[in-house]
């Protein structure tokens, strides 16, 4: 804000009334008499115009003889004169001098004025860029606490990734050690029902000799007595195929029996593959799903 001037009337009546009072009117007391207002550079320009415009005081002449006075009054013109011309000169070229001073003291506040009001608009600036910087701080402490929230669900989920492929690698290998099993237990069914098969076609061998046999004995007992050797060789053989036929018949028995046993555990190892390919499953949605959170490709996108 450029500061207050004062005019060259309130200059020269405060250089009169102080000059009335008998003290010398320099640029600080007239300051102060006008409340500290003006610029010294104003004040002292006015001043040097108030002296000029002021009417020379004329000295008092003492009484002297007429001789006397008129060769002192000639030399003191003389040399009054001489000074005069000397004291005019140095004071044109000391008003000269303040009147530049002056003006460029003028100027000087003019710039510090502009200067001044420069520097409260910077000042205004400065408080509006510190508010941007202080809430760009702010955003930016609020932007790294979301980051760091964010990266720690990413590596909680990156730990859950590794825990699921983990259990799934496991899942596999029990699936595998259990399809071996299973693939031991049809072969071993496929032995059984293979023995069964041979079991049973003993089997109807036997029955056909026994029935051969008994054959044998009836048409040996309606013969003489010279068959009874033939009848008793006979009914030896008859006995013979009988428990060749009881023991066809307990393997037979055996072999069915371990065959419904090796079926009910095949049909409980099929369950568990079902149950396992369906826990696999859901094992690779979860995985999928991990690794669409964290961004990664998809199984079927890339080759391991």
């Amino acid at each position: 804000m450029a500061r207050a001037g004062v005019a060259f009337e309130q200059v020269s009546a405060v250089a009169e009334e102080l000059t009335a009072k008998g003290l010398q009117p320099t640029i600080r007391l007239v300051r102060e008499w006008l409340g500290d207002r003006g610029s010294p550079n104003t004040i002292q320009r006015h001043l040097s115009a108030w002296r000029e415009a002021r009417p020379a005081v004329g000295s008092t002449v003492l009484e002297l003889p007429s001789a006397l006075s008129a060769a002192i009054a000639a030399e003191i013109s003389r040399a009054a004169a001489q000074a005069r011309s000397e004291i005019e000169g140095q004071l044109a070229q000391a008003q000269l001098e303040a009147a530049d001073l002056a003006m460029a003291g003028e100027a000087l506040e003019a710039e510090r004025d502009a200067c001044i009001g420069q520097m409260a608009g910077l000042t205004t600036e400065r408080d509006t860029l510190a508010g941007k910087a202080a809430q760009q701080a702010a955003d930016l402490a609020e932007l790294s606490a979301r980051l760091e929230r964010e990266q720690q669900t990413a590596e909680a989920a990156r730990v859950e990734l590794s825990t699921a492929r983990l259990k799934l690698e496991g899942l596999a290998e029990r699936l595998a050690e259990q399809t071996a099993d299973l693939d031991r237990l049809r072969v071993a069914l496929e032995s059984e029902r293979k023995g069964r098969v041979v079991a049973e076609q003993e089997a109807a061998v036997l029955a056909a000799r026994l029935e051969a046999a008994e054959i044998l004995s009836a048409r040996a007992e309606a013969k003489s007595e010279s068959s009874e050797r033939l009848a008793g060789e006979a009914v030896q053989e008859m006995r013979q195929v009988r428990a060749d036929r009881e023991e066809a018949r307990a393997a037979s028995a055996q072999a069915r029996e371990l065959a419904a046993r090796l079926s009910g555990q095949v049909d409980m190892l099929q369950a568990e593959s079902k149950r396992r390919d369906t826990t696999e499953a859901a094992l690779s949605a979860e995985v999928e799903r991990l690794r669409a959170l964290l961004g990664a490709p998809r199984t079927g996108d890339t080759k391991d």
